[in-house]
This record gives structure tokens, sequence and C-alpha cells, in this order.
């Protein structure tokens, strides 16, 4: 059994095997589902339902009735497929498999098995059966199905009674109910059920198998004889009980059995076969022989009958009569191959026809053939009833078997089968447009491939039965998905595969001289005639029509417009008026509508003057050509023409009688071919009419009718010249029209004369010792687009330059698109010629005209663009430094702004004060321009704030300008050039402000005099009392007032000393150096240091002390004696140091390291008037 499953998954329809297998499969199926539950079948598995689809090669019994055309189908969400068919009168019976709820029609069912699951996961099928009627329009009738609450079944064969009535076998288990009969089974077995013509149950019967839970069996094929009653086949392992009969059998068994087809009742049933064997077909002939297809691996018996297998797998056919005795048991085997025979029918004759697959070589008698077209091929045998037969084959690269076989009373066969690759069969070839596609072919009595078809659709199509009515129609059964289309017909399945019926006429596909026109509608069905071509419309195409347009001449007499012209009119000749014929050539064209040339001469009609030559029958012979017919007019020289040549001179006065020709002068009637008049032997160009009368040429072309030819007149259109001797262009007549002025010279001038030579071309001559500029030739005579030079100074007159709009339209010259060198001043000499402007006055002779040099009187200088006087010209004298800025500076660099006009550019990113440029704080100082040291005082002792100290940095400003000043006093300190004694600091290290006994020293009251010091006394010149602003001089001291004076002097002096200390101390570190890798240079990239905060000054003057009590006029700055009324002494109070923020601004600069000139600028930028 293991090794029948091999052709189960190769498409070997094996009914009782299958049943089998299923049978066990099943059972192991009901005992796992009690203990666990079954899997909801997935839609996923569609596509290996399809492939099983294809392994199943089902029956398909032929029936007689009558249908139409048409494509059907039905079913639901699922899986449904029509797995076997059988025709009766008036339509088909169709069954198969489904799972979910089908619409057949108007009708819908429901499955209720609860192994559906099971089954589609397992064995790539549903498990509970539908049995349909559909009629021969397509319309289903109704369908049914079992109630499988309690079990599940498989449907495996069908037959139809001549009414419509039903027979349904295959295997089940469980509970199946039919109608109100139910059948039970524990392991499985076989059903038989009949329903009347409406689809109602009538009985159902099942066989009874006892003995182990794999001891099953099955109706796997089911047959109706012609009195009604039942033939069925299957197999069995086991006891089993057929209805009254039991059969014991230790292996699986075949049997074959008959039932009464009105109750069921068992009538008889024989087994045999055992082994690796299965059913394939079952047939009942005219006679009532019962004939059984089946698979076997083994040898086999029935009664007495015994066949050895051959190959692999053999087909064998058993024939029983109708009593169940066996008559023969033959087969099919090829050594080492397979042989499937899937279905069986049989003609009126006795002749059996089987169909299949096979491979290698299958023989029989009177035939052999052998599976060329890949793995296994398709055949199909007849067997004949009183000799020999024949057989045929057709295969692809695939494994190769038809399914079903239907034979029509024309004596056609009509075999179906499922494709998947490419089908060859005798000369016809079928290609699937999809992965599975369903074929028909046909095939004649003789066994000869008459066409082959597909289902022709993208979709997945599989072929199961088929069946033919009375009418033959031929029906195909199976399953699609998609859409499949033939002709006017379209079906659409509803869920993943549908059942599908497909219904034609084998009469439209059969083409027996392949024009593709079915014979059925050939007009010619024995020669190929693909456009039907009738052009008599009669029941004959032309190709087999022997007088097409049925005129009286048969196509090959022949009859020369036989097809597309006139028909149903008769050829005919009247010789006494031949105008009256219908035919007057008698060459089967109709002279009025369909012949061109009436009496065959090769001159049609409308040029034939003699259109009814006469002829000795039964057609012309003679025909017009150059020795009969001179002038091809249609009629015959020799007796119908006076002119023969035709040129309306009759032949007893033409001088050339024989050739047509029009002359008058010289000769009559004879050639003149260029109809001047002249024949051609007087004419000089007698090809070309002409009137000339000089040069030696009669009657040539003259066409300025000066009597020179054209062939020898230079200007054939002018009548006033006709010689040119340089040859060019220009008449040599001097009072002819363009007299050439240079008649020995070529030449091509235009302008000033005419004919002479223009080196340029430009229309203008060139000069010549007759002809100068001054007479109008060429200034330019190698310049095309120059010639005139007004002025005479080398540049043209013409200009090429649109822009010129304004120009003096009195000026010489013109416009001219390749003009170069124009003159721009066309009407003065010049020699200008830079800028576009040539020709111009150039005073200072650099090339610039002065109209636009902007310098026109120095010659190294001509753009001046800023307009300050200085050039841009790098290279010429005074070079503008800053060519797009005004300036005046003419020191350091020229053309650059100037501020204060001191001659010094002032300073910017790329120019420095280092370079030569005004000092930042000079640019609008123009009597002061360097400041080497840097300290805001110029270098220029005569300007303003001349520096004294011009190399050294000093912000001295009271005795001397920009000297050291070590004490911020504004007075310098002493030097070997500037002493004490001449007005330098006397204290250079202390702040000071005292001008009377020494200068620059400590003035604690203010009053001139300085405070005594180490060096310096009161005898000295110090002062006496230098807290008190009203007293300098040493007075004689008066007692204790004089003490207390002292003391309070003391305690201010001290007080004073402590805050001058804290001064001195705070003006060194504000003057202290930078930090290291500072630059406090004032350069053009530093940023101005910030402006100082406002904020932080006293908002308000700090109040000043009374001095209502000093005297109001300034003390004499000499010694006073004393008096000796004098008041005491009273302390006054040290002046209050008044804010200062320019300084403190300043010495902030300062003390972060900036130079001192550049402190000052920058403070000079927020207090103008501040002084270091």
């Amino acid at each position: 059994m293991q090794g029948l499953m091999f052709y189960w998954y190769d498409r070997i329809s094996m009914r009782s095997l299958s049943q089998s297998v299923i049978a066990r499969s099943i059972i192991v199926i009901l005992l796992f589902s009690v203990l666990t539950p079954i899997l909801l079948y997935n839609e996923n598995v569609a596509e290996e339902e399809s492939e099983q689809l294809e392994q199943l090669d089902l029956l398909s019994v032929s029936g007689r009735a009558t249908a139409n055309h048409f494509l059907a189908d039905a079913g639901g969400s699922g899986f449904e497929y029509a797995s076997v068919m059988a025709g009766f009168g008036d339509g088909n019976i169709v069954a198969g498999e489904f799972g979910n709820a089908a619409t057949f029609g108007q009708s819908t069912i429901s499955p209720t098995s609860p192994y559906h699951a099971s089954c589609a996961q397992i064995l790539g099928r549903y498990c509970e059966f539908f049995l349909a009627s559909v009629s021969d329009t397509g319309s289903w009738n109704w369908v049914t199905t079992g109630d499988h609450s309690n079990g599940y079944s498989f449907v495996s064969d069908v037959g139809a009674g001549m009414g419509g009535e039903a027979v349904i076998g295959g295997f089940f288990s469980g509970s199946v109910q039919f109608g109100i009969q139910t059948v039970t089974s524990q392991a499985g077995d076989g059903y038989l059920a009949k329903t009347d013509p409406f689809g109602n149950f009538m009985w159902a019967h099942s066989h009874a198998t006892t003995g182990t839970n794999n001891n099953t069996s099955s109706v796997d094929a089911v047959e109706l004889d012609m009195n009604g009653d039942i033939i069925i086949a299957g197999q069995f392992d086991g006891n089993t009980d057929f209805g009254g009969t039991s059969i014991n059998a230790v292996a699986p068994t075949l049997y074959v059995a008959k039932y009464d087809g009105n109750n069921g009742q068992l009538i008889w049933v024989v087994s045999g076969a055992s082994g690796n064997t299965g059913v394939l077909d079952l047939h009942t002939s005219m006679t009532g022989e019962i004939i059984l297809a089946g698979l076997n691996q083994n040898a086999i018996t029935f009664g007495q009958q015994l066949y050895a297998n051959v190959g692999v797998a053999d087909s064998f056919l058993l024939e029983l009569d109708t009593n169940g005795a066996i008559v023969t048991l033959v087969g099919y085997g090829v050594p080492n191959e397979v042989v499937i025979l899937t279905g069986i029918t049989e003609d009126m004759n006795g002749n059996m026809y089987y169909v299949g697959g096979f491979g290698g070589t299958l023989q029989g008698q009177g035939w052999s053939l052998s599976a060329s077209q890949g793995n296994r091929d398709a055949f199909l045998i007849m067997d004949s009833a009183s000799g020999n037969g024949w057989a045929t084959s057709g295969g692809s690269s695939n494994n190769d078997s038809f399914s079903g076989v239907a034979l029509l009373s024309t004596g056609e066969i009509v075999v179906s089968a499922t494709i998947t690759s490419s089908f060859s069969a005798g000369s016809n070839t079928a290609s699937p447009v999809g992965n599975n596609e369903i074929l028909i072919g046909g095939i004649d009595s003789t066994g000869a491939w008459s066409w082959l078809d597909t289902s022709g659709s993208s979709a997945d199509e599989v072929a199961s039965g088929i069946s033919v009515n009375m009418s033959d129609i031929v029906t195909v059964a199976g399953g699609f998905s998609g859409t499949v289309t033939k002709g006017t017909f379209s079906v659409t399945t509803s869920g993943s595969y549908d059942v599908f019926l497909w219904a034609f006429d084998p009469a439209t596909k059969q083409d027996m001289d392949n024009d593709g026109i079915p014979d059925i509608n050939d007009n010619c069905p024995s020669d190929s005639n693909p456009t039907q071509a009738n052009t008599d419309f009669d029941s004959e195409g032309d190709e087999c029509d022997s007088d097409d347009d049925n005129d009286g001449l048969t196509d090959n007499f022949p009859d020369n417009c036989a097809r597309g012209g006139a028909y149903n009119w008769t050829s005919s000749q009247d010789t006494t008026n031949p105008s009256a014929s219908t035919d007057w050539d008698n060459d089967g064209c109709r002279d009025s509508d369909e012949d061109l040339d009436d009496d065959n001469d090769l001159i049609e009609d409308v040029n034939d003057l003699c259109p009814w030559t006469g002829y000795n029958p039964p057609r012309p012979t003679w025909v017009s050509d150059q020795a009969t017919d001179i002038d091809g007019d249609g009629c015959r020289d020799s007796d119908e023409d006076l002119d023969d040549d035709a040129d309306s001179v009759d032949d007893v006065l033409d001088d050339c009688p024989t050739v047509a020709g029009n002359s008058t002068l010289g000769q009559q009637g004879c050639v003149d071919q260029d109809g001047d008049g002249w024949s051609d032997l007087f004419d000089d160009c007698p090809t070309q009419a002409g009137n000339s009368t000089l040069g030696g040429k009669n009657a040539c072309l003259d066409t300025d009718a000066d009597g020179w030819a054209d062939v020898d007149d230079a200007f054939p259109t002018e009548i006033s010249q006709w010689a040119d001797a340089d040859g060019d262009e220009f008449g040599d007549n001097p009072q002819g029209v363009n007299a050439d002025d240079c008649p020995s010279m070529a030449g091509t001038s235009t302008e000033d004369r005419l004919g002479c030579f223009d080196a340029d071309e430009d229309g203008y001559s060139d000069a010549d010792t007759s002809w100068t500029a001054e007479d109008g030739a060429d200034a330019f005579s190698n310049d095309p687009a120059q010639w005139s030079d007004y002025d005479e100074d080398g540049f043209g007159d013409n200009w090429a330059n649109m822009s010129w709009d304004d120009r003096n339209p009195s000026w010489p010259g013109q416009y001219h698109a390749d003009a170069t060198g124009q003159d721009y001043c066309p009407i003065l000499s010049g020699t200008s010629t830079e800028g576009g402007f040539l020709g111009c006055q150039d005073s200072d002779g650099d090339g610039w005209a002065d109209m636009i040099d902007d310098l026109p009187q120095e010659s190294t200088q001509w753009i001046d663009s800023d307009g300050d006087g200085f050039g841009e010209n790098a290279e010429g004298n005074e070079p503008d430094a800053c060519p797009s800025e005004f300036g005046n500076s003419t020191v350091d660099r020229f053309g650059c702004l100037d501020s204060d006009g001191d001659g010094r550019s002032d300073p910017n990113f790329d120019w420095s004060p280092a370079q030569g440029a005004d000092a930042v704080i000079f640019v609008n100082d123009p009597t002061q321009w360097a400041d080497s040291d840097s300290d805001t005082f110029g270098d220029n002792a005569e300007g303003t704030k001349g520096d004294n100290c011009p190399d050294v940095f000093g912000m001295s400003e009271t005795d001397r300008s920009g000297c050291p000043d070590s004490d911020g006093d504004y007075l310098s300190d002493p030097d070997t050039d500037w002493t004490v004694e001449m007005g330098a600091d006397a204290c250079p290290n202390i702040y000071g402000n005292s001008t009377n006994d020494r200068i620059g020293c400590l003035d604690v009251d203010g009053d001139g005099w300085s405070n005594p010091s180490e060096g310096w006394t009161i005898e000295e010149g110090a002062d006496a009392y230098p807290d008190d602003a009203t007293r300098w001089i040493k007075e004689e001291s008066k007692g204790g007032s004089s003490s207390s004076s002292i003391s309070s002097t003391v305690i201010v002096g001290g007080i004073a000393t402590v805050l001058i200390i804290i001064g001195v101390v705070a003006f060194v570190m504000l003057r202290s150096k930078p930090e290291d890798g500072q630059d406090k240079s004032w350069t053009a990239g530093s940023p101005m240091p910030e402006m100082p905060n406002m904020g932080a000054q006293p908002t308000q003057a700090v109040a000043m002390p009374d001095f209502s009590a000093q005297p109001t006029q300034e003390v004499a700055q000499q010694y006073v004696a004393p008096v000796a009324t004098a008041p005491a002494v009273v302390a006054q109070p040290q002046p209050v140091v008044q804010p200062d923020p320019a300084r403190d601004y300043y010495n902030g600069l300062v003390a972060q390291g900036y130079p001192a000139a550049d402190a000052l600028a920058y403070t000079r930028q927020y207090y103008p008037t501040f002084q270091a």
C-alpha cells in the first residue's frame, strides 16, 4: 500500500486505492478528534488543494442529451470543485466535496460535518459530498447533500438515469443521513444512494465491514445499465456484507456488484484482484457486458482468469456478462513503466475506446505508441471489435494523462486533460496561459488529431469529467479559480476554488483544412479559405468553387476576373455588333466595368481608337506593338490605321510616315523635337526650340532675342550685352547695361565702378593708377567691412556699434555688422586707438581720445575715476593710490583722502602712519602729521602742539610740550637741554603745583609756594606755612598761640602728608606696565576702550569749604613782615579733591598698558578738552 501512494501524488486516478487509503487515514482522524480539538480549515491550503486536484483523475460517463454552449460555476468562500459527472437527457449530474456554504444557482447548502478542518489539513480535501443537477443551458436544477453531523463522507462516482435521477457512491464513516435514511459505519464503508429527478433521496445503502479498525470498504465506480440497474465496483478488506451476501478478504480486494435500480437491493457480487490494486473506471456495453478498468502492481486473478503485470503498474480490463460471470481478463503494461487507463467509452459498432497515460512504448493489435513528449504521455486507444484498432498520443514535458473521453455521433472522439505546460498532439499544439489549464482535443475516426483547445485563462482550471449529449454538445466538469472567459461567456470564483462547467460544440473546434474556420462554418472545409471569400455568394467558397464569379467561364479557363469583381453574369461575344458584347475578348472580365482592355490588345479602352479589333476565337491574339501599331492607338496598321504614326499627316503626304512628327520647315511630318517648326535635320538645336540667327547657330534658344544663341550669349537674358571677355559677368558693350569698367581684368566691384578688381569683395574696387581713393576707390582694400576714410587718418568710416544711435547722420560711412577699426571722429583726423574711440584727437599721444581722456595732457595717465587729478595707471606719473576715492594727498602717496590738507593721506587699514600716512590724531590738523614718540604731540615743532622732545615720550605741557613728566604735573623733567633754571620741574618725581620758590613741587595749600622738603627748606624759600594758603613766610613766634598754631599745623601737615603718600602710591600703580603678552598700542584693529561708567562718579560736586575768611585778593608773592596785632591763625580745612572722570579714564587706560598717546587719543574721544 505504501508503494501505491506514489501514484496518488503522480496524478494516477485509482478510486478504490484512494478510498482505502482515505478510509484508514480517516479512522486515525476520528480517534484523534475525540481527544484533541481539530483546527479549522485554513484558506491558505488552497494551493495544496489545487495540486491535489491535479493528482485526481476522475471518472466520466457519457450520456446523450441536448445542451447549449455555456460556462457555469457554483461554490462559496471555500474550495469546491466537481470531481465526477454523468450525463442524462436534459443535462448532467455533478458531484464533489465542499466545506463552506456553497451556492448553486438559487440554492445554497451548508456543511454539517465536524471533521472538515482535519480532512483539509491531512488530505487536502473536504469530507462532505454535494450532489447537483445542471440543465443543458447551464442552469442549476437542484443541489443536495446529506446530514453529516455525526460523520463524514467522500464521493467517488455518480451515475445518471435517463430521467435525471442521480446515483452516488463513495466512502463514509460515522453516521450520514440521506433524506430520511441513515447509514452507519464505525471503521468506514462504502455507500450507495439514489435520488429522484428532483434531488430527493429515494434510498441509501451501505456495506457493513467487520474486523479490525483497518478493515474498510468503498464504492469507487458507479454505472447504470440499459435497464436502469446499478453496477458498482470498489475495494474491501475484511468481512463485508454487500446487502445480503458477505465476502471475507484477508487483504485489500476488488469487487463488482449489481443492484436493483428501483430499491437498491443486491442482485449479485463477485470479487478478485487482491493486493496492490485499485478501480479506475466502469463501463456497461450496449449488450449488457460490464467492463472494469483497474490498476495492479502484482499478478491478479478473477475467477479462473489470471493477469500478470508487465511493468511497475499496469492497467487491466475485466469483462463480465450481465450476470456477473467472468468473460475475459486482459491488461496493458510496459516494462519498468506505468500505464494508467482512466476512461472507457463505446461506439455503435461495439468498438471500445480507452484513454489514460503511459510511459515507454505501449503496443496493441495493429498499433504501437512511444511516450516521446516528456515523462508520461496521454493516450487514446481504439480497440476494434472486428480486427486491428489504432492508437494515438500527445503530451508535454510533464506527466500527462487524459481524464475523460466522449464519443460524438460523427465518429469524432473528444478527450479532456489538465496541462501545466505546452501540449503537442499530431501537428497541433496548445499552451496554457495560467498554471493549470483544461485541455480538450478532437480526434477523427481514423485516429488523426483534428484540433486542440484550452480554457485559455490566467486562472487555475482543472478537468475531472466529460460528457456528450444527443446533439453532440460536450460538457467538461472540474474546478477553477479566478476568472475564465470563453467567447461571450465569463465566470469568476466566489472563493478560492469553485465548481466549473464548460459546454461547447466540438464542430466549432474541428478545422480540417487548418484555415482557422471551424468546418461547421467553413464554406470550403477541405480547402483552406481563411477569409471565407465567396465571390458569387453561393454555397461554395472561392477556394473550392470552379467558377467563382458564376460568369460561365471556369476559373482555370482561365477566368482573368474570377474573384473580387462582377458576379452572376454571362460572358458573351457579338461579332455583328461588338459593342453589344458583355466580354468581347472572352477573358472573363465584364467589359462594362471590369475589363479595361476589351480587345486584349494591351491598349486600354480609354486610349484605344479601335477597342473591338477583330480576332479568331476563342480569344484575341493580336497585340499592339511598334511593329504592328506604330502609333500605339490600338488600331492595326495593316488594315485599320490610315495615319500610322498618328502625326495628323496622312501617310501619303508624310515625309516621315513611320515616325510621328509635326515639322513644317525643312520637312513635313517629320520629327521636330523642340517644336520650333524646324525638323531636327535642319535644327542646330533639335531638342530646344529657338530663334537664333548669329554665331553660326540656327534655331537655337535665344532668350533675350539679341540674335545670339543662349549657349554663346554671355548674357542670355540681357539684350544689350552678349560678350564678357574677362568672365566677370559685366558686359563688354560699353553702351549696354552694366558695362564693364575694366573689361580686360575680371573684377567684382559694383559701387564705385563696375567689374574692376575688388580684393576684399566689398563692392569697392581697389585703387590703381587711374582710379584712387579720392576718386572713390577702396581706402581699405583688404577689409571687406571698410572702404571709406573721409579724414584720411587710417580709420574707416563704417561702424558696427548699434549703440551709436546719436551719430550725426551727415557723417560719412554706414552701419556694417562686421566693421572693425571704426572711426569715432570720421570728419576729424585723429590718432586715438583706445577705449573704442578710434581716430579722434589725442593731444598727449597716449592712445586715448581727448574726449574720454581724464588727463588729456598727461601721456602716462588717462583714467581718473574719482576726479581728483591723479591717474589710475600705476606705471604712469603720480598714480592714484586711491582710485575709487577722491583725494588730494601728494606726500606719502597720490590722490588719497587728506582731511587736513597737509599733503599726507589719512590712514586706513591698508595704509598706516608707519607707511607715511597722517598720524591718526592729526588727520584734522594741517600743521602736524607725525608723532614719532606717540605722546600726542606732533613732531613739527612749528605746528600746533609741537613736540619739544619728538624722540622721547612725554606729556608735559607747561614749560615745554611732549617731554617726559614723571610726576604727571605737566612740567617736564629737567635734562641736559632744559634745566630747572630754564623752567623744568624742580621736583620731577612728585606731583606739584608750586610756582614761586620753585616750579612743580608739592604745594599742599595751593599758595604757589612749595612745601619744605629734604634739600629745600624754609630758609631756601619753602612755604613756612604749607597748610595755610594765606601765609608762606616764616613769622616770629608769639608764645602760646604760636605753640597752638604750630601744633595745629603739624596735625594738618601730617594728614596732608599721608594723603600725598596715598596719592603717589595710587599714581605709581596706575602707571605700572601692562601684563606680558598684551599689546595696548592704538592700532587700526584695536577696539576703543569702553566709555567710563559715569554712574560711578558723584552726581554732585563735593561741597567746597568756606573760604570766606580768606582774602579776596591774591596775596602778593613777597615777604611781608608780621605786625604785632595780627589775629590768631585759624586752622583751615584742606581743599576737597574734586572728581575728575576724564583723568580717571585716562589713568585707567595707562594702567591697562595703553601707550600714553593712544590713551590720550581715546580719552579725547569722550572728553575733547582733556589735557594729560
